[in-house]
């Protein structure tokens, strides 16, 4: 097996970036991402994030969770922020019809989720905390720039970003792992170019940098990971 080379960003798109499945379709796919994601650090890194940028004596936390899929790093907010005391919101956003009517079956309190595009967002429509869980991979060339930006403006607090490291390890271990587990053509095929869309750490900092954003606050954790804080 030949590895693809790691010294950029692929520039090649995922499928699920080129092709809307049928809900269905979709709910099977994110369910086993989702258990994916959980054995390979889940929502722990996001949650870390958020803990970071409370300020002592807050009372109440609005969040925007920024391409949302079926909602549960969104639940997992949510549940988190309770668990606190805080009076909490969250709201979810997807380009993608199927994947917000399916993270709209998850109905509670505090949750709510639409069908947006984070650069159409209404002036004034402000959040506490953006988030974007394994989001901002998707966001090619510039355009991830211009996404963190835009989520920046939007936070009063911070953002919040939990992402891939692109790393050979990385890559033959998730391809390993999806082709002996799933039959999922999603899955089989984007798992691993996700990796090859991951980035380093002097990627992210120039994102920030390029953005006019403060420095970031970067660690990594496992598996393959980045946490990434930017304060207002």
């Amino acid at each position: 097996m030949s590895l693809p080379s790691f010294g950029a960003r692929s520039g090649a798109l995922e499928l699920m970036d080129t092709q809307e499945p049928a809900v269905d379709e979709l709910r099977g796919t994110l369910r086993e991402l989702g258990l994916i994601n959980r054995r390979l650090g889940g929502h722990a890194v996001t949650l870390e994030g958020m803990e970071a940028l409370l300020p002592p004596g807050l009372r109440r936390l609005r969040v925007l969770d920024v391409g949302c899929g079926d909602g549960e790093a969104a639940a997992e907010i949510l549940v988190w922020a309770e668990s606190r005391g805080l009076a909490a919101e969250v709201h979810g956003i997807d380009p993608s019809d199927a994947a917000v009517r399916l993270s709209g079956e998850r109905t509670r309190p505090g949750l709510s989720f639409s069908r947006r595009n984070l650069f159409e967002l209404p002036p004034g429509e402000d959040y506490d905390v953006v988030h974007a869980g394994l989001m901002l991979h998707h966001c090619p060339g510039a355009s991830a720039s211009r996404a963190l930006s835009a989520m920046h403006a939007r936070a009063r607090l911070g953002v919040v970003v939990n992402d891939l490291h692109r790393h050979p390890l990385a890559w033959s271990g998730i391809r390993a792992l999806t082709r002996a587990l799933s039959d999922d053509r999603f899955i089989r095929h984007d798992a691993p170019l996700s990796v090859l869309r991951g980035f380093r750490r002097p990627e992210l900092e120039a994102l920030c940098r390029d953005s006019g954003l403060p420095a970031p606050e970067l660690s990594w954790r496992w598996a393959f990971r980045w946490l990434m804080v930017v304060r207002r």
